[in-house]
């Protein structure tokens, strides 16, 4: 695959995924519910999705949630809560399981909400490094990679993540993180060389 032909990749997988809310994905292995039960504190936690698709809850045991969008995932768990907890506070989020690696503070991986952007998932690695531009960063999705660049448009704070997404921050370009030791090293030059030719 040709550059240009990534590119257009990238963004024709960038405006799918926004067009898609938080109720129309579906859970992949990694990903997670977060469970809120305000009055049951020691069943509210967060559980993971297994390799087969499954999670197992608290009151409800396991239940398959794979290849079935949010909003069918949802009112499902709610029901089957509901039939044995009365606890009108009950709340259930997805979570994205994404990988932040490269030019940031704390590299690793990540579970975020379902509606957390490029700069969101940045953020939850704690930020980029000194030497890092949250201005360049690739994300492998699939058999994709994109990237995202905000010279070029893709802006990164609107650059919605999707479960699995391998986001890798770049360091800033040799010029960039060198420029202050260049700007010193001519003025320096500069002087001496005022210096012998006033001698």
């Amino acid at each position: 695959m040709n550059r240009i032909s990534t590119i257009l990749t990238g963004l024709a997988l960038v405006l799918e995924a926004s067009s898609l809310g938080a109720q129309d994905f579906a859970l992949r292995a990694g990903d997670a519910i977060k469970l809120v039960v305000p009055n049951e504190k020691a069943l509210s936690d967060t559980f993971t999705v297994d390799l087969q698709g499954t999670v197992t809850l608290p009151v409800i045991g396991r239940v398959d949630v794979g290849g079935q969008s949010w909003r069918e995932v949802h009112a499902k768990l709610l029901a089957a809560f509901r039939r044995d907890l009365k606890e009108p506070g009950l709340s259930l989020m997805p979570l994205r399981r994404v990988i932040v690696l490269g030019a940031v503070n704390k590299p690793g991986s990540y579970l975020v909400g379902p509606t957390v952007t490029l700069s969101g998932a940045i953020a939850a690695a704690s930020g980029a490094v000194t030497d890092g531009t949250v201005r360049r960063v690739r994300v492998t999705r699939g058999d994709s990679i994109i990237q995202a660049d905000a010279s070029r448009g893709l802006e990164i704070a609107d650059m919605p993540v999707e479960s699995g997404d391998q986001i890798f921050v770049l360091q800033r370009s040799w010029f960039a993180r060198n420029s202050n030791f260049l700007i010193t090293a001519i003025l320096s030059l500069t002087g001496i060389v005022a210096t012998l030719a006033l001698r």
